[in-house]
């Protein structure tokens, strides 16, 4: 059973347009310094709303987490059942009822203090999505990454550069439409969600980010013993998904997958919230697919 609980503290931010949003799993060594970084950092500036659900940790992250929800305003999901990353990510987006969702993964390899560069861009996106300039992870997992998008963009033609990327800003509307169509890859979650909101038409903006070293050094899902079963997964799941896009005929989703010519990729000029030493964002932009406005907030 899961449990939630707000803190008191929680109700001084009942106008918030923003909640943001940290999934964590047997983080409890590093959980305290990451959540204080972004309650500092983002929540108290931007007078967001703090969700944080946790899956199941068995490292003593609930009772860290139970003790920090006594002094860090924050709404705190528990349970004692493991629903895993994807099943904790959407349990804790059916919960949003911001006009915006700032998502990070939790492990402290994401800065909060470059949370302005995804505000900044908003602007008339649906999402706008952290693009790593350098992976701060082992070689292993740069390269399974990098095969991994080779085969989306083969499947899918999608032409986002890191569209798993756990560090991004969306609408609520977009969680609202996109959500109930990610169910194919159960270790790219992320991947999945940008691969449908473009297809669906909605303005997607990737802005360039720092990635840093894991603060426990490690992962808990890519260990050596599971990386051929998750491989093996990943690409029956990807297959399932390019058939599902490309036979979807009068749904939500387009008959076929977007070609070349169909789709605008242009680099635009740089924002405030992106150093001209980083690199502009790239504005990904699909024609064509869509009717009418992308969901608002």
């Amino acid at each position: 059973m899961t449990t939630s609980a707000a803190t008191p503290g929680l109700a001084s931010a009942p106008d918030s347009s923003l909640t943001v949003f940290l999934p964590v799993y047997n983080e409890a060594l590093s959980i305290g310094q990451v959540l204080r970084e972004f309650h500092d950092t983002v929540v108290v500036p931007h007078h967001a709303k703090l969700l944080v659900c946790e899956d199941g940790s068995t490292d003593g992250s609930r009772e860290v987490l139970s003790s920090l929800s006594e002094t860090l305003p924050m709404d705190l999901v528990v349970g004692p059942d493991r629903k895993g990353y994807d099943g904790g990510v959407r349990d804790g987006l059916r919960r949003i009822t911001t006009d915006y969702v700032f998502f990070s993964d939790s492990d402290g390899q994401y800065d909060p203090g470059e949370f302005g560069r995804i505000w900044d861009a908003r602007g008339e996106y649906d999402m706008v999505i952290g693009r790593k300039d350098h992976r701060s992870e082992k070689v292993y997992r740069t390269l399974l990454s990098r095969g991994f998008h080779v085969l989306v963009k083969a499947f899918t033609s999608v032409p986002l550069r890191d569209m798993d990327c756990g560090f991004r800003l969306i609408r609520r509307g977009t969680v609202e439409a996109v959500l109930p169509e990610v169910h194919s890859l159960k270790y790219s979650f992320w991947a999945e969600f940008s691969i449908v909101a473009y297809r669906k038409g909605l303005r997607i903006h990737e802005v360039p980010i720092s990635h840093r070293p894991s603060v426990r050094g490690g992962t808990s899902i890519y260990s050596w013993d599971r990386i051929p079963r998750i491989m093996v997964l990943q690409v029956i799941g990807l297959l399932r998904l390019a058939r599902r896009l490309n036979r979807s005929n009068g749904s939500s989703l387009p008959a076929e997958p977007p070609m070349p010519t169909r789709f605008a990729w242009r680099i635009s000029p740089p924002t405030s919230s992106v150093s001209d030493a980083r690199g502009d964002g790239a504005d990904l932009r699909r024609r064509g697919d869509f009717q009418g406005r992308p969901p608002g907030p």
